[in-house]
C-alpha cells in the first residue's frame, strides 16, 4: 500500500497495470466494469494524495495497452522488479477479484500467470492458488482469516479452527478487558484514554474485548486510529479511517484495505468517484491516505505497544506519532456519526 504513495512513477503504474492485468482477464477482455472501476478510483485517489506523481497514460485507458498477456508479463516484471512491488501487486490483483460478485475464472487464471512470471515465493503462491480455486465470498473470509492473525498473536492455523467449529476466532480474557477498562478510566483529561472513553460514550459502542464484542487485540486499536486521526464513525469517515490505517500500515496495508474496507465496511465498493452517485469524497480519501503514509509510526505494528500511550497527552501523541492535523472530529468534536456528543 505504502508503495503507491512512496513508490516511483513506475513501480506504482506497474502495480495498477497489474491490476488492469487481472481485471481484463489477462488482456482478454475490455477494461471495464466494476473492477476497472476500482483500478480508476485508486489512481485517482492517489493522484490526488501525490502532487510528484502523475498517474495516467495507457494503463488507465479504456482501449488495449498489450497486444498479449506474454507482452503485459513482460512489462510488469521490467516495471516491478524487486520482491516487495511485486507482492504490492499481487495483493492488489486480488482486490480486482474481491470486486466481483461473480467466479472470474479469466481474472483468477490471470492472477496465477502473474504470481508465476513473477516469481513469487511458495507460501504467496500457495495463496495465490487457494484464492483461484475459489469463489470471492470464500477468498474474502479467506483474507479477513489472515487479516486477523496479522492482528493479533494467534496463528492462522488457531483461528481456522476456530471459524471452522463455529467459535469465536480470537477470544479477550477477562483479566485482560478488566486491565484495559481500569486503564482507561485511569486516564488524566486530555489523555488518548480520556478520549477514547468520550468516543465510546458517543457512539454507543462497548469497549472492545466485552462479552459479544470483537477482540481488544483486533478492535482496540482500530478505535484508537479514530482518535489518533480524528475520523468519526461515519459511513465515509469509517472508509476515511480505513484508508489512513491500510497507507500508514508498513505491511499489509493492501491485505487491511481489501479485507476491512471493501468487504466489512458497510458493504461499500469504491467507484470512480462520479459525483452524482458516490457516497466518498475522493479529496477526503486521498487526504486520508496522505496522513497515513506520513505518520512516522506504523500503527499497525503488532511490536508497537498501542497500550502504553493510553495515559498520554492526546496532542503530544500525534505530534511524536507524526500524526498530520486534519480529520473530520476536532477538539471537543463529537465522534458519533449523528453528532449526538454529550447529549
Amino acid at each position: 500500500m505504502t508503495l503507491l504513495l512512496t513508490g516511483s512513477d513506475e513501480t506504482v503504474h506497474g502495480i495498477l497495470g497489474a491490476m488492469r492485468f487481472v481485471s481484463t482477464g489477462g488482456a482478454s477482455r475490455a477494461f471495464e466494469g466494476p473492477a476497472a472501476d476500482l483500478v480508476h478510483a485508486l489512481a485517482r485517489t492517489f493522484d490526488g494524495a501525490r502532487t510528484d506523481l502523475d498517474i495516467g497514460g495507457t494503463v488507465l485507458d479504456a482501449d488495449g495497452v498489450w497486444a498479449s498477456a506474454d507482452e503485459a508479463l513482460s512489462e510488469l516484471c521490467s516495471a516491478l522488479p524487486d520482491e516487495r512491488a511485486r507482492h504490492e501487486a499481487m495483493v492488489a490483483g486480488t482486490l480486482c477479484l474481491l470486486m466481483r460478485d461473480d467466479f472470474d475464472p479469466a481474472g483468477e487464471q490471470a492472477l496465477e500467470a502473474m504470481s508465476e512470471a513473477f516469481g513469487v515465493d511458495e507460501e504467496a503462491a500457495g495463496l495465490i492458488a487457494s484464492l483461484t480455486q475459489s469463489s470471492a465470498e470464500v477468498a474474502g473470509a479467506d483474507l479477513f482469516r489472515r487479516f486477523l492473525a496479522e492482528r493479533s498473536d494467534e496463528s492462522l492455523e488457531v483461528i481456522s479452527a476456530r471459524i471452522d467449529r463455529l467459535e469465536e476466532p480470537i477470544t479477550t480474557s477477562p483479566e485482560e478487558f478488566d486491565a484495559y477498562v481500569e486503564l482507561l478510566h485511569g486516564s488524566p483529561e486530555g489523555s488518548v484514554g480520556s478520549e477514547l472513553l468520550r468516543f465510546y460514550r458517543h457512539t454507543g459502542y462497548e469497549v472492545p474485548g466485552a462479552p459479544g464484542i470483537p477482540p481488544l487485540a483486533v478492535l482496540g486499536n482500530h478505535d484508537l486510529h479514530h482518535v489518533l486521526s480524528g475520523y468519526s464513525t461515519s459511513n465515509n469517515d469509517e472508509v476515511n479511517v480505513s484508508m489512513f490505517t491500510a497507507s500508514n500500515s508498513a505491511d499489509g496495508g493492501l491485505y487491511y484495505l481489501a479485507v476491512v474496507l471493501l468487504q466489512w465496511h458497510h458493504n461499500l465498493k469504491i467507484s470512480p468517484f462520479d459525483p452524482s452517485t458516490s457516497v466518498l469524497d475522493p479529496d477526503e480519501l486521498a487526504q486520508a491516505a496522505a496522513r497515513g503514509a506520513t505518520t512516522t509510526a506504523d500503527l499497525s505494528d503488532r511490536s508497537w505497544d498501542w497500550q502504553a500511550v493510553i495515559p498520554e497527552d492526546l496532542h503530544d501523541v500525534r505530534q511524536a506519532l507524526g500524526v498530520s492535523p486534519g480529520g473530520t472530529v476536532g477538539d471537543g468534536g463529537a465522534w458519533d456519526a449523528r453528532g449526538l456528543g454529550d447529549r
